[in-house]
Order: C-alpha cells, then sequence, then structure tokens
C-alpha cells in the first residue's frame, strides 16, 4: 500500500453527497447502472460531472476491494485533480448509508480519536469512559448507536490504509468488535505497547445516525461527532457555536483523563485524514519548538563573553521555561517553549549538549 500523501483537497461534499444513492438494504445492495468505457473511465466521468451515480460505482469498487481502480481513475485525472478526488473518494469510503429491517435510512460513519498517551499499553483504552464522555459532553448527541475499538492503534500505520481498506475496516467493524479486532491486528495497524513515550496514538469506532442525523447529508461531510464539520471552503463556526465545541472538547478530554491516567490528551478528530493532518502537525510543532530553543541558545551564546550558557528549566504541565545565564550567574533571557511529548526528551538532549550545565526544579 502506497503511504497517503500529506496534502488535502477540498470539495469532499460530492463524493459524500452521493452517498444517498449508495444505500445499503436489508436485501443488499442497488447495483449501479451500465455505463460506458472501463470502472476508472466511468468514476472519472461521474466524479468530474458531480453524477450522484458516482456513489454507487463507488461504493461497488470499495466493497469488492479494487483499490487498483482508484489508482487507475488517479492516473487519468489532472495533477490539480487528484488531491480532491483522493480525498473525496477516502471521506466516502469511512461513511456507508444502510436500512435496517424497518426500512428505516441510517448513517454509518468511522470516527478516529487522538491521544497523547504515556506508559505501557498493553492495557486497552479506557472504552466505556470515551463512550460515557462522549455522550455527557453532547458530542454524540444525533448517535442512534456507537462502537469503539479496544485498542490503541498506530498513526503511522494507519497513514498507509488506502480507500478499499478504510471501507473494510468500516464493514469488520460493522460485523463485529471482535472482526474489526482481528483485521487490525492482521493489517499491523495495533500501537507498540512498551514504545518510547509520551506519544500520540489513535483509537477508532463507528457512529450510527438516523431520523433528523441525517438532514442535509446530501449537502455536507458526515459530522457524527457534531463538531461542526461542513465542506463549503469559506465556512465559519459562529463565535457562540465555536464555544459550545471547545467546552464539549474540555469535558471531554478531561474525563477521558481522570479515567485513564496514561493519557495527557484525548481529542475527536473526525475522519483518518484529520486525525493524520493532526499527528503530523503535532509533530512539526515539536520540530518548530526545538527549532526555536536552538535559536534561543544561539543568541544568549552572543552574549556572554565566552560563549558559557548555564540553564534552568522548569516543566509548567504547558511547557519547558528555560533561563538562560551566563558562567556568573547574570539571567540573559527567559522564555517558556510550548513542547510537550517526545519534544519535551529531544528538548532536554538538546540543552545538555549546548549547555555547561542544566538544572532542573
Amino acid at each position: 500500500m502506497a503511504k497517503r500523501s500529506n496534502g488535502t483537497g477540498g470539495g469532499a461534499g460530492k463524493a459524500n453527497g452521493a452517498v444517498g444513492g449508495a444505500l445499503v438494504g436489508a436485501g443488499g445492495k442497488a447495483a449501479a447502472p451500465g455505463f460506458a468505457g472501463t470502472p476508472a473511465d466511468r468514476l472519472v466521468r461521474l466524479w468530474r460531472t458531480a453524477d450522484q451515480r458516482f456513489g454507487l460505482l463507488l461504493d461497488e469498487v470499495l466493497d469488492a476491494g479494487r483499490q487498483a481502480v482508484i489508482e487507475a481513475a488517479l492516473g487519468k485525472l489532472r495533477e490539480d485533480e487528484q488531491y480532491n478526488f483522493l480525498d473525496e473518494v477516502e471521506a466516502f469510503a469511512e461513511s456507508v448509508q444502510r436500512t435496517d429491517q424497518y426500512g428505516d435510512l441510517s448513517t454509518v460513519t468511522l470516527f478516529w480519536l487522538a491521544a497523547e498517551v504515556e506508559g505501557d499499553l498493553s492495557a486497552p483504552p479506557t472504552i466505556e469512559a470515551i463512550e460515557e464522555g462522549l455522550d455527557d459532553s453532547g458530542l454524540l448527541e444525533n448517535a442512534a448507536d456507537t462502537r469503539l475499538l479496544p485498542l490503541w492503534l498506530d498513526p503511522e500505520a494507519l497513514s498507509y490504509l488506502e480507500a478499499a481498506d478504510r471501507r473494510a475496516f468500516l464493514n469488520h467493524l460493522l460485523t463485529s468488535v471482535d472482526d474489526a479486532v482481528a483485521y487490525a491486528q492482521r493489517q499491523d495497524l495495533v500501537a507498540d505497547a512498551e514504545a518510547a513515550s509520551p506519544r500520540f496514538v489513535a483509537v477508532v469506532g463507528l457512529v450510527e445516525e438516523s431520523g433528523d442525523g441525517l438532514e442535509g447529508a446530501g449537502e455536507t461531510l458526515p459530522d457524527p461527532l457534531n463538531l461542526g464539520i461542513d465542506n463549503a471552503p469559506e465556512a465559519e463556526l459562529d463565535p457562540e457555536e465555536e464555544a459550545r465545541v471547545r467546552a464539549a472538547l474540555d469535558r471531554f478530554t478531561e474525563a477521558v483523563r481522570s479515567a485513564d491516567r496514561r493519557v495527557r490528551r484525548c481529542e475527536p478528530i473526525g475522519g483518518l485524514n484529520d486525525l493524520l493532518d493532526f499527528t503530523a502537525e503535532a509533530e512539526w510543532q515539536a520540530d518548530s519548538g526545538l527549532n526555536e530553543l536552538a535559536d534561543f541558545l544561539d543568541v544568549a551564546s552572543q552574549e556572554t563573553a565566552d560563549g558559557v550558557v548555564d540553564v534552568s528549566v522548569v516543566d509548567t504541565g504547558e511547557g519547558l521555561h528555560i533561563r538562560a545565564a551566563d558562567g556568573d550567574g547574570r539571567t540573559m533571557d527567559d522564555r517558556l517553549f510550548p513542547l510537550t511529548g517526545e519534544a519535551v526528551d529531544a528538548a532536554m538532549d538538546l540543552l545538555k549538549r549546548r549547555c555547561r550545565r542544566v538544572s532542573t526544579d
């Protein structure tokens, strides 16, 4: 499998808007009508024209595990179209619509949570606390049913999941939790229990929405966590709504941290692409913080007569507060660096290499 690019595209509403035409009924999935050309040709033509039949055909391709058809379609698109197409296909792969035995329509969507954890991960995540936290925070107010996988997953391994793999994961989780656990283990998606920490890992679940939760489903991205996601390019949350979402996320994070002391942060993210972007951004911020620390030490060293720098370090919980002094103890500068997780260890290594003395309070 090819690792997903961190490039982003817009307009996922076309693919997800077509979901309504790809229903999974009690008697089986509706078949796509016959179109001329290869499946890849048809995908490209229907996608470019925003034809609702795109969803019917893509559902067949995904459920058959035909990733090669998607790759062939990508090869037929212009370079400036490829990111948009792939993001739409991958978002589509993580959501299906179906009807139950009573004929009621519902949407089932994978949702991902990012957790910064510390310590041994041999024990599974506290699924009950996560579900209760989501429920109490109101983040799943439209959910008819939820199901979480009791595994810590590795974001690096998840970055190799292609669209067909994501649909397979969803279908396994729809079948049963045990089936999905077996699939994750076969695909080597489980995080190393004894890897260096703190680090980011992922938890995945599915949420089923029915009734009013489907209103407008053809115009916006699936939003099972009620985070205010919209596919309009310049849409902005109302300040009151943004404050509501932020407060709900804070309540959820605190509930999970209280139940599992290994968890330093836990945030519901959305789709897998959102999770990968989130973890990549966290790593970038850590690298950026280390570069700022190196610049801080360079300036401090230049201000001394002999280039000798001593530092004192305080971990405030929000980052490292570092005071730089010369050999005579005269303070030259002090600053808070918002470093967390593995970046703290990297920062301490940098300080020990560059400074004569490093004291921690």
